[in-house]
């Protein structure tokens, strides 16, 4: 047979100062001017460096047509300029600058790489990814396919990065939004006012403006600063290693700013009110956010704590805070000395700011009027506290009066108030004694508020006499009054009173207890004396919640649609309305935490939840964050205050505790494991076997029936994160297993595909296949089990004749359900999880027949094939399977050939592999030619590959093959 073949002739278009038909040039020659290219199916222009092409039409280029540019060469297309067909080796920029006035630039459709500055009104990088070197510029919108890489900037009004997998290496600036696909990589700036950077592993490296939003989904960070309105960090682990400047940002869980969160509506008093934490690191944890600008670096003034009144007896001390700001919301923190007066002792203010054993003293009955030095010195004036008052710095000092104190406790609990009656004693001026030592006095009570310096309910003290507990107030339900109740107390043999006292809300209270009877054996005395006692809430309740809820979801309320709130509350159960009404270093800010039931063993994960909260100006109730524990397990969630000093420095932390909350995980992911496969020469491919067109394969992989293949099941929370606690380890599920069905690809449903013909069954894949119906949690480590499967039709090729009909290509998807006790049931199902799909085929290794002469080897040219459905067809997809000369059975021989004279000496292994489903030339399955006087026919077959049953293929030796024929004719 003779070949024939014509070549087309390619015409080129050089622009390079020569003349080109249909176009013009300036005076210089530099600049061509064309209404139109009208190009043939191989045309190739060329635009040398310097020279600058008009097309005053637009411009699309086919597969074989060529572009070649260089140096500062310029195209500009009035309309679209298409050059995403062209073949990647017939595109040849590599300089240049391409223009689209008012149309569309597009490229990508091949495996395209041009070094040129692109311009255009909409810019599309296609669907393959590219390779570009210049800045790309547009009007409008600008997408850049995935996979491609990008040197240089990019502009546009709405540009979108398509994941996965890109590479930029320049500034993005969007007029309107910005988004950027997963997996992406950008070193440069970015601004926009809307960004929004898809999950998952992808980094910028640079600083970001988003005027309006930026969103930073899970797993991916900003090296750099931020300056934006509002900012989220999906759960989990997104993260901005510099400074971020926002309107607001919410932290999910793990989410990170590793430097300063500047609020830019910044308020001193509440530097993170900005900021809504649900990271799992509390504010003064060292992953947790830290606010600023941080405490200003000089000292403002001092702030004095004291009594109204003191006994020249005694040393009384005051509480001393050196304050940074007007407001005393920060304390200067550098150390500083000071002197009180009267009478007082140079004292040092270590870095807490906060002293609060500054001495004073008088030994001479008469007001005092405080004073303080200090250095360093400050600016601002001293500023001084007692009783609910700033301004009064004077203390009354008596020779005789009462002490009045109390030691912290909680709202509503019963304590004791300590009322000493004490004088000076007459042979020793610094001496106190006891005075009432035995006695019943009716004294004047009162109360006021000391911080906060307002509230709404009174001090109640147990009356001896009245045998009940007195308001010091109007009513039970009314304020502090500036009145005092009477109130009889009894003295012991030390001269200490000690009634009871109740307060149903919290702060710190200023008692004061006063003495002047009108007649009497203490007729003249008067005696007066105050202190302060605090009262804080007894536990932090949150609302009732329901038992069970998904690893990653917020715990819902027990009554659906009950809102989640988090109270201050009393021993009775009531909200304490002043707690976050303090003032100053006292705000008050509450932590979330947890409390692990179950699982408990070495090594268990037991994550951080919530973050700190605030109060302030809440009434004593606010709404809960979302309650989110990213594990399994049951954990009740806890509250307590911040400040490990405790409510107003009293060491009590008003802890609370929440129902326990049972969470599993969210959802199931099945997952093919792919390996890497060596082939030889150094080559490599995957299995399961990539599919490609035009064979079309659920997942794009594929497998034989009764394959081994290995796939991996993860339980995750609603973030797509491992669940480390569904284990072996953890015994309240380890008697269980995950349930795994394969289910038809294509519409779910139908278990166990095809239908017809049924009964086929999923297996372990060994020689003698065992049943496999699940994944036992045993099996199970840091919530994620791998094992080895395979897929089984109910027939497989036979040899004289297959007992049933032959399964045709078949998608599976495989899915994973689990029954998790007491709680409920989750999968794989693509509403919340995801799930491994592949095909699979019935599968044969054909060995053909074929015939020579005795002289000369065989090579069979044996093939991987799958049943299509009507016939056998050629395995293209698979390079892999092999097998070797021990499984080659040599059988039926015939006339005068001895079949073991077939087989390779002992101990020697040749291997031979498929190439797309056929043994390639150099490598085939070659039997040596049997000799002179030798010949008959041998059955061979390669039995033993359970998924590849083979066929017997014939080999006849002494016939001989006819030469080749140019023309055959029978004539008649």
């Amino acid at each position: 047979m003779l070949l024939g073949s014509s070549l087309a002739h390619a015409a080129t278009l050089n622009f390079n100062g020569g003349t080109v038909s249909n176009c013009s040039q300036s005076q210089d020659g530099l600049q061509y001017t064309c209404a139109s290219l009208a190009l043939s199916s191989t045309d190739v222009i060329v635009i040398g460096s310097a020279y600058a092409v008009t097309v005053n039409s637009s411009l699309a280029m086919s597969y074989n047509q060529g572009l070649t540019m260089s140096g500062n060469a310029t195209l500009t297309v009035k309309g679209n300029l298409d050059i995403k067909d062209i073949n990647p080796p017939n595109l040849k920029v590599t300089g240049g600058n391409l223009t689209a006035e008012g149309g569309t630039f597009l490229m990508g459709s091949q495996e395209q790489t041009i070094t040129a500055n692109i311009s255009a009104t909409t810019i599309k990088m296609g669907s393959n990814n590219v390779k570009v070197t210049g800045k790309i510029s547009a009007k409008g919108p600008v997408e850049i396919a995935s996979g491609s890489v990008i040197n240089g900037p990019i502009s546009g009004t709405v540009v979108n990065i398509l994941p996965a997998s890109t590479r930029i290496q320049g500034d993005i600036t969007a007029s309107v939004s910005l988004t950027i696909g997963s997996g992406s990589q950008v070193t440069g700036n970015l601004k926009s006012p809307t960004i929004d950077l898809k999950a998952s592993g992808l980094l910028v490296t640079g600083d970001v403006d988003a005027s309006n939003s930026l969103s930073i989904a899970s797993g991916n960070g900003i090296k750099g600063n931020v300056d934006a309105g509002q900012v989220t960090l999906d759960s989990s682990n997104a993260y901005i290693t510099g400074n971020a400047k926002v309107d607001h940002i919410t932290l999910g869980w793990q989410g990170r700013v590793q430097q300063t969160i500047t609020c830019k509506a910044y308020t001193p008093s509440n530097p993170c009110s900005c900021v809504t934490n649900n990271s799992g690191w509390a504010f003064n944890e060292p992953m947790g956010p830290k606010c600023g600008p941080g405490t200003p670096s000089g000292l403002h003034h001092f702030q004095i704590e004291h009594p109204l009144t003191a006994l020249t007896c005694q040393v009384p001390t005051v509480t001393v805070t050196a304050c940074a700001d007007a407001s005393c919301s920060a304390v200067y923190k550098n150390g500083v000395n000071v002197t009180v007066s009267p009478g007082g002792e140079p004292t040092q203010i270590d870095t807490s700011g906060i002293n609060p054993n500054v001495t004073v003293r008088q030994t001479t009955v008469g007001i005092a009027t405080l004073g303080l030095v200090s250095t360093p010195a400050t600016t601002g004036a001293l500023v001084c506290k007692s009783g609910g008052s700033t301004s009064n710095c004077q203390i009354s000092f008596l020779s005789s009066g009462f002490q009045v104190s109390g030691a912290p406790r909680y709202a509503e609990e019963a304590g004791a108030l300590e009322i000493s009656a004490l004088q000076t004693s007459s042979g020793n001026r610094d001496v106190c004694v006891p005075m009432f030592a035995g006695q019943s006095k009716d004294l004047n009570l009162s109360c006021a508020y000391s911080n906060p310096n307002a509230g709404t309910l009174p001090a109640r003290i147990f009356d001896s006499a009245k045998n009940n507990y007195v308001a010091l107030a109007a009513s039970d339900q009314s304020s502090c009054s500036g009145t005092s109740t009477k109130v009889r107390v009894t003295f012991g043999a030390n001269g200490v009173a000690k009634p009871n006292m109740l307060y149903a809300d919290a702060g710190a209270l200023l008692l004061t207890a006063s003495y002047k009877p009108d007649s009497g054996s203490d007729k003249g005395l008067d005696m007066s004396g105050s202190g302060t006692v605090i009262v804080a809430p007894q536990q932090f309740l949150l609302t009732k919640l329901a038992p069970t809820q998904r690893a990653g979801l917020a715990a819902a309320p027990l009554v659906a649609g009950t809102p989640i709130t988090l109270s201050a509350v009393n021993a009775l159960g009531a909200v304490t309305k002043n707690f976050g009404n303090e003032s100053g270093v006292a705000v008050q800010k509450v932590v979330l935490g947890r409390n692990l039931l179950a699982p408990v063993y070495t090594g268990v994960s037991n994550p951080e939840v919530g973050g700190d909260l605030d109060f302030v100006k809440k009434g004593g109730v606010i709404a809960a964050p979302p309650l989110v524990w990213p594990e399994v397990g049951k954990i009740n969630f806890t509250a307590a205050l911040q400040d490990e000093n405790g409510y107003l420095g009293s060491g009590l932390t008003s802890p609370g505790t929440s129902d326990a909350v049972l969470f599993y995980p969210h959802h199931f992911v099945t997952e093919l494991v792919v390996k890497k496969v060596d082939l030889p020469g150094g080559a490599k491919t995957e299995f399961p076997f990539p599919c490609s067109a035009p064979f079309v394969c659920a997942g794009d992989r594929a497998v034989y029936s009764r394959q081994p293949f290995d796939l991996t099941i993860r339980a995750q929370t609603s973030g797509g994160v491992d669940t480390k606690n569904f284990d072996a380890r953890n015994d309240v599920i380890n008697k269980t297993q995950v349930t795994l069905v394969p289910y038809d690809a294509a519409t779910e449903k139908n278990s166990y595909p095809p239908t017809a013909p049924s009964g086929s069954t999923l297996t372990d894949g060994a020689k003698a296949p065992a049943a496999v119906t699940g994944v036992p949690v045993t099996s199970f480590s840091n919530g994620v089990a791998t094992r080895s499967i395979a897929y089984s039709f109910p027939a497989a090729y036979a040899v004289p004749k297959e007992p049933k009909a032959l399964a045709s290509p078949t998608g599976l998807l495989l899915r994973a359900t689990y029954a998790y006790p007491a709680a409920g049931s989750v999968s794989s199902a693509p509403a919340d999880g995801k799930e491994a799909q592949l095909t699979v085929l019935t599968g044969r290794l054909m060995v053909p027949h074929d015939y020579g002469s005795e002289r000369y080897p065989v090579r069979l040219a044996v093939q991987t094939q799958y049943w299509d459905g009507k016939t056998w067809v050629t395995s293209l997809l698979d390079s892999i399977s092999a097998f070797d000369n021990t499984l080659v059975v040599f059988a039926n021989c015939k006339k005068t050939l001895v079949c073991k004279d077939f087989l390779l000496p002992n101990n020697t292994i040749v291997t031979y592999t498929v190439d797309k489903g056929i043994l390639p030339p150099s490598k085939r399955l070659t039997l040596a030619a049997p000799g002179v006087g030798k010949s008959g026919s041998v059955d061979v077959s390669v039995p033993g590959i359970a998924y590849l049953p083979s066929t017997v293929g014939t080999v006849v030796f002494g016939v001989f093959k006819s030469g080749p024929v140019i023309y055959l004719r029978e004539m008649y």
